[in-house]
This record gives C-alpha cells, sequence and structure tokens, in this order.
C-alpha cells in the first residue's frame, strides 16, 4: 500500500500543515546541519583552440570562461569612499585641567564637574569628585558643557596614563548563553474578574 503523505493538501495549493508545522513534526530542529565544503577545483583562465583553414594559423588562445551575453540594465548603486579622515577636535580655549564645567546632557545633567584631561578620541575625562556629588570618573562630549570661570588646582593630583579611550571600554564576555538555555519559562496568566 501507498504511504500517504504527510501533509497533504485540502484545496489545491493549500496544505493542511503550515510549514512551520512541518518543521516541527519532522524534528528537524534536533538534526544537525553540517554543509561539505565541494573539493575547488582549478580551472585554468584560458584555453587553446585549433582553427581550421590553411591561413587561420592553425591554434589560438582564447578565454575559458566567455563574457556573459546580458547585463543587467540598471547598475547595482556602489557605497561612496569617503575621502575624508577624523580629526582630533581641539579642545576651547576656556577649558583648561581644574575647570569646573556644568554638565547639560547625560544622566548628570545640571551637575558641577572637575575636568581633568582630554583624551584621544577628544572626548573629556571629567569627575564629580564622586565623594562630594556622586559623579564618577566620566568621559563627556565638549558640546554638552558649558565652562565656568571656577578653577581648580590640580598640580597636586596626578592623573594616571591608563586613564584612556580604552580603559572605558567594556570587555567582550566570552560565556555567551543561548537564549533560553536550560532555563524553565513559566507564563503567569492572570485571572481575570467580572463583576457579578
Amino acid at each position: 500500500m501507498v504511504h500517504a503523505p504527510r501533509n497533504s493538501f485540502l484545496a489545491p495549493g493549500v496544505s493542511r500543515y503550515s510549514r512551520s508545522s512541518v518543521y516541527a513534526k519532522k524534528a528537524l530542529h534536533k538534526r544537525q546541519k553540517k554543509a561539505v565544503a565541494a573539493p575547488s577545483k582549478e580551472t585554468a583562465a584560458e584555453k587553446s583552440v585549433e582553427v581550421k583553414g590553411a591561413k587561420n594559423g592553425g591554434k589560438r588562445t582564447i578565454p575559458a570562461q566567455k563574457a556573459p551575453r546580458f547585463y543587467p540594465a540598471e547598475d547595482v548603486p556602489q557605497p561612496k569612499l569617503s575621502r575624508k579622515s577624523a580629526k582630533a577636535v581641539p579642545l576651547r580655549s576656556t577649558i583648561t585641567p581644574g575647570t569646573v564645567l556644568i554638565l547639560l546632557a547625560g544622566r548628570f545633567r545640571g551637575k558641577r564637574v572637575v575636568f581633568l584631561k582630554q583624551l584621544d578620541s577628544g572626548l573629556l575625562l571629567v569627575t564629580g569628585p564622586f565623594k562630594v556629588n556622586g559623579v564618577p570618573l566620566r568621559r563627556v562630549n565638549q558640546a554638552y558643557v558649558i565652562a565656568t570661570s571656577t578653577k581648580i588646582d590640580l598640580s597636586s593630583v596626578k592623573v594616571d596614563d591608563k586613564l584612556s579611550d580604552a580603559y572605558f571600554k567594556k570587555a567582550a564576555s566570552s560565556n555567551k548563553k543561548e537564549f533560553l538555555e536550560g532555563e524553565q519559562v513559566i507564563i503567569n496568566k492572570k485571572k481575570r474578574h467580572y463583576p457579578s
């Protein structure tokens, strides 16, 4: 007896189960898909062809791959390459080490901070200090600060060389967990109360 197909047609073009249902029924998600790379074949760029005729020279070298006869009607747009290079942002003349700045944006907007130095990226390294007003060491764009006339003497303060842009970068986590791997998902259904 002929085996009936797992997914039969209810009407022409309308199958009983959807593609995702058939995927689940076949348990394709449990099977490992291993692509086998085809062995690379080295093909010659040119080949010699024998030409018949007494005055044609006998043999000629022609390209192995013939050029396509038809080309796309519209050109494929290519991104324009920029020749501009990022320049270091010059520091405003009113901002010097020890200047008290007012932050205009971010989590600590409105706070007064002390400018320490300018980093290689052009950002400003500022601090509250943290014990005074809760602002930690932060990088701030100078477009979002107002320089005040108040200055603090930083001659006794040594700004460490390790405080650079690399210091503020997050370390890439190596142990990435798969989504919902080994975790039980509990869906809480809210009870609906209807007035009696």
